[in-house]
């Protein structure tokens, strides 16, 4: 009987055996795709889809959690965007009755009005912040009339001038380059100095008397009498006021309004220098 048993169960031993045989060699074994084994390739393969799908649920799950918190700040956020609306549209129609004001002065006193250049959008399209130069490409070249010394800005303020050109391309000195120079004056005393570059993208404001009252903040604009930059273009804000007991000078810092570290569009005004002395024999 014990005999009829073993031949029984000898099938059974033998299959679980060669079971055995066979997941040994397929978790040891390489697949040809892959450095992973190939029972690891396949139970891989065969989660993949519900892996996926738990994320998906989670995702979803996420997104409609994060969605109902931005809907809740985006009520906050359109609440003070009305009162900001509110607040510049004050301040837009102050500014028209002002230049209304302003225009209606000039007529009574023979003043021309600031002359309103043509100007031309260009890209960055390259970068020198070598040692020695500060500079700028921009997409813009003699077949579009940029000459050399126009003025580039930006909606902020100045960027810096033309100082090499080819058909399409025009390289931009920066106005903190340590060879870069403008006329320039201070908006609120309009004391009269002129702007250096530091070449760490700060100016230095010269010439201002230590006896005139200057404060951080202060808004430096361009003269016009540089036979560059047309007048009232803002170059930037005091960023510092170094004073020395012993010296007839402030020394200024000047921080560029432009943001020239990472400016990608600007704007070359298409003026010339003989533009510039019109306008001052004018006035």
């Amino acid at each position: 009987m014990s005999a009829s048993y073993a031949q029984q169960k000898a099938p059974w031993v033998l299959g679980f055996l060669l079971l055995s045989q066979v997941l040994l060699m397929t978790f040891s074994a390489r697949h040809p795709d892959s450095d992973q084994s190939v029972l690891r390739y396949w139970l891989i393969a065969v989660y993949t889809p519900f892996l996926k799908g738990g994320n998906w649920v989670i995702s979803k799950a996420e997104g409609a959690v994060n969605d109902f918190a931005a809907l809740r700040g985006a009520r906050d956020e359109n609440r003070v965007l009305r009162q900001r609306v509110e607040q510049l549209t004050e301040e837009r129609d102050t500014a028209r009755e002002l230049s209304a004001q302003a225009a209606q002065m000039r007529a009574a006193y023979g003043v021309p009005a600031q002359p309103n250049y043509h100007k031309i959008a260009a890209t960055v399209i390259a970068r020198d912040a070598s040692v020695w130069f500060r500079r700028l490409t921009i997409d813009r070249g003699t077949n579009d009339g940029v000459k050399m010394s126009m003025p580039v800005t930006t909606a902020l303020g100045i960027v810096g001038r033309v100082v090499a050109l080819g058909p399409n391309f025009a390289e931009v000195q920066l106005i903190t380059d340590r060879h870069a120079g403008a006329g320039a004056m201070l908006q609120k005393t309009r004391d009269m100095g002129e702007i250096r570059g530091l070449d760490n993208g700060r100016c230095e404001l010269k010439d201002i008397p230590s006896g005139r009252d200057v404060q951080v903040g202060d808004v430096v604009e361009s003269t016009g009498l540089d036979g560059i930059y047309p007048k009232g273009l803002v170059i930037g804000t005091i960023d510092s006021v170094e004073d020395d007991p012993n010296a007839p000078w402030h020394r200024l810092i000047v921080k560029p309004e432009a943001p020239l570290d990472r400016v990608e569009l600007v704007m070359v005004l298409l003026v010339e220098p003989r533009d510039l002395k019109a306008q001052e024999s004018v006035k």
